[in-house]
């Protein structure tokens, strides 16, 4: 009994091996027990040093997961992972690599703990070779007593050489996994051979385990961190541009116009800002022209950045609806800062709005203008008190004369009135939409002008009468620039500009009596051609005047009528026999051809008395 007592003080004590040999060789000099006695009692010693050794390890195990649960940096995280595997395993070396999938898969190392050179940090190791490869392409443990020699694993050059700079021999690499997913891999050391126990790779394991977590946690942490920067970024923009938006708005809905609201941008904006309409309003130079083709193909919703020379150009579309207005540019020398582009781009809506209410005003006061010069000019009132307040109330000098040039709209009504507005018209001109047509009221001495006008340009054709006052005679002057610009028309003179005393022998024959002998003519010569076009369907006069106007040629003349050269022989044949085939000699074509001219100038003037 008192020898088991003392084989159980020794492992108490945690005696040293002498000591279990010193007492067992006593015992055995008395008798009392042999050699395995103290065999066995050095392996309890042996197995319970192991027990110790293996709880001591798990406690710092618990202690490591705790204190990484604690750190939310992950270049804290990984830091403190690598000091720890390099502490517990009592290896020379520890380190730790993540996965990365671009260009290649591959590891690189991210830190390290006992590093001799700094070629380990930042190495890039392809999985498709290295130890480190193995570990990751098949998620489990991997261990070799010597790195150099081992050929259990593909060798890679990049790997190698880092290898024989930290003198790397026993080598333990295991996988960094998490929900499944391998994210990298942590390594244990030694610049001298080791074989790994089991026990040793379960330690590392577990580390890697928590640490996995840990680098996950962190890695969500430092994306939580980075949302919310972003969101409280944000929060704090929309703020801006909602006071911003608020400010400007405002400013228009008190009554505030484009300059109101050039001036406003301007008392906050770090650099010069400009409005470049397209509709060509205000005076463009070189920088205006280079802001209106920089901004053309750009997107229609957001800010455009760009340079021009020197100067960094931050521009945005001013657009209500399909109705693009132009651009708001701001011009500076340095790079524009995130306030300079809300500025610009906040204040774009805003001034589409003011410019559609200022249009809205623009067009409301037109059309009155239009309404009352209509008036004017379309009745024959004697009230010369009416006409005088309702000439003042259009806008008319009651002490000028004026020229009345009626405009064919033949582009449209809208069309053709903005593109005469770009004219250089005298002061004092007014202009009117009147029964479809554009009438312009020129003050009397500037005449020339308008014939200068339209021979620099190609505009439509123009009827020109007066100069005429604001009274009752101005009616009567209104219809004769109508009549003048429908014989023009109805003459083919597209594109001319004339007054009735330049039609020349034109202006007698349609006059009244003019044109009713016209009509005389026109059935005295073709009655009988209307007559059969009405029975058959057939459209002979079209036919008629087509072939006259192309020449008397007739392919020319099918092609300008759609039908096949056999129909219009047909046509032809149906005319010969109905007006006689003199009709083709130049001298009666040239009368026909005349006749129909004049014939639609009189139904042109009849329709509109």
């Amino acid at each position: 009994m008192k020898e088991d007592v003392g084989w159980l003080e020794l492992l108490v004590r945690d005696a040293p091996a002498e000591e279990f040999t010193a007492l067992g060789a006593e015992l055995s000099a008395r008798g009392r027990s042999g050699p395995e006695a103290t065999a066995t009692a050095l392996q309890l010693k042996s197995l319970l040093q192991q027990r110790g050794q293996r709880a001591g390890e798990l406690r710092a195990l618990n202690d490591i997961a705790g204190r990484l649960s604690t750190l939310h940096d992950p270049g804290e995280v990984l830091a403190a992972i690598v000091e720890q595997a390099r502490r517990l395993l009592r290896v020379d070396l520890a380190y730790l690599g993540l996965s990365e999938q671009e260009p290649e898969p591959a590891m690189r190392v991210a830190v390290a703990s006992g590093a001799l050179t700094t070629e380990l940090i930042g190495l890039r190791v392809p999985q498709s070779a290295s130890l480190a490869g193995d570990v990751i392409r098949n998620a489990s443990p991997r261990w070799v007593s010597d790195y150099r020699t081992s050929a259990v694993f593909r060798h890679d050059e990049t790997a190698d050489a880092a290898a024989v700079s930290e003198n790397m021999r026993g080598l333990l690499g295991v996988p960094l996994e998490v929900r499944g997913r391998v994210i990298g891999a942590l390594f244990a050391c030694k610049r001298s051979e080791r074989h790994f126990t089991t026990d040793e790779v379960a330690l590392l394991s577990g580390l890697a385990a928590h640490a996995a977590v840990a680098i996950d946690n962190a890695r969500g942490l430092e994306r939580l961190a980075a949302a919310r920067d972003e969101l409280a970024g944000r929060t704090a923009e929309l703020e801006r541009t909602v006071a911003w938006n608020q400010r400007l708005t405002q400013l228009v809905l008190r009554g505030g116009g484009v300059d109101d609201l050039l001036t406003e941008i301007a008392s906050v904006a770090a650099a010069p800002v400009r409005l470049v309409r397209h509709d060509g309003g205000g005076a463009r130079d070189v920088l205006d022209h280079a802001i209106a083709t920089a901004a053309a193909d750009g997107p229609a919703d957001e800010p455009i950045h760009t340079t021009l020379d020197d100067r960094h150009l931050v521009m945005r579309r001013v657009m209500a609806g399909h109705r693009d207005f132009g651009v708001l540019a701001m011009t500076s020398p340095v790079e524009p800062s995130p306030e300079d582009v809300l500025v610009v781009d906040q204040a774009a809506p805003v001034m589409a709005l003011a410019l559609v209410a200022e249009d809205a005003v623009a067009e409301a006061g037109r059309y009155a203008r239009d309404s009352l010069l209509a008036e004017l000019l379309t009745t024959s009132s004697t009230d010369t008190a009416g006409r005088r307040q309702l000439a003042r109330r259009a806008g008319l000098d009651l002490t000028a004369r004026y020229f009345i040039v009626v405009v064919d709209p033949e582009d449209g009504l809208s069309a053709t009135r903005q593109r005469l507005q770009r004219l250089s018209w005298p002061s004092g001109t007014a202009m009117a939409g009147c029964r479809g047509q554009l009438v312009v009221l020129v003050p009397a001495g500037q005449g020339d002008v308008v014939h200068h006008l339209w021979q620099s340009r190609q505009l439509p054709t123009a009827g020109l009468a007066g100069p005429t006052s604001p009274g009752p005679e101005i009616a009567e002057c209104y219809r004769e620039a109508v009549e003048t610009m429908e014989a023009l028309t109805a003459l083919g003179l597209t594109g001319a500009v004339r007054t009735a005393d330049q039609l020349g022998l034109f202006r007698v024959l349609l006059n009244h009596a003019g044109r009713r002998q016209i009509e005389a003519a026109f059935e005295r010569a073709l009655a009988r051609v209307r007559a059969e076009e009405d029975t058959r369907g057939v459209p002979l006069l079209e036919t008629l005047e087509c072939f006259l106007a192309e020449g008397r040629r007739p392919r020319p003349a099918a092609r300008a009528l759609g039908i096949h050269v056999n129909t219009l022989y047909q046509r032809l044949t149906v005319l010969d026999r109905l007006i006689g085939d003199r009709w083709r000699e130049p001298e009666q074509a040239l009368e026909l051809q005349l006749l129909l001219r004049l014939r639609h100038a009189v139904t042109a003037f009849d329709a509109n008395p």
